[in-house]
């Protein structure tokens, strides 16, 4: 959906999401976190390996990319993350 660049920040979304789309499939990415290791470079808090980072900023990117939902082991982020998208 959105590659990472090699220093762990993301890259230009592809194209996926919409080829998806076109042919009738939805799309949830596997798996978004919130821990920084987890995260894109640049929605990271901290130095600390166990730390939460800015998992809203994180999935707000992925869901401005079209995606029809998420897999997380965060569901309580997953949920609140899409409905603040949605509010915009």
């Amino acid at each position: 959906v959105i590659p990472r660049k090699a220093d762990g920040t993301l890259a230009e979304p592809t194209t996926l999401v919409s080829d998806a789309h076109r042919v009738g499939l939805v799309l949830h990415p596997y798996t978004m976190r919130n821990e920084n290791p987890f995260l894109p470079a640049e929605y990271r808090k901290g130095s600390a390996a166990d730390a939460y980072g800015d998992a809203f900023g994180a999935f707000a990117t992925y869901f401005a990319t079209g995606i029809d939902g998420v897999f997380t082991d965060n569901a309580d982020t997953g949920l609140l993350a899409r409905a603040d998208f949605l509010k915009g």
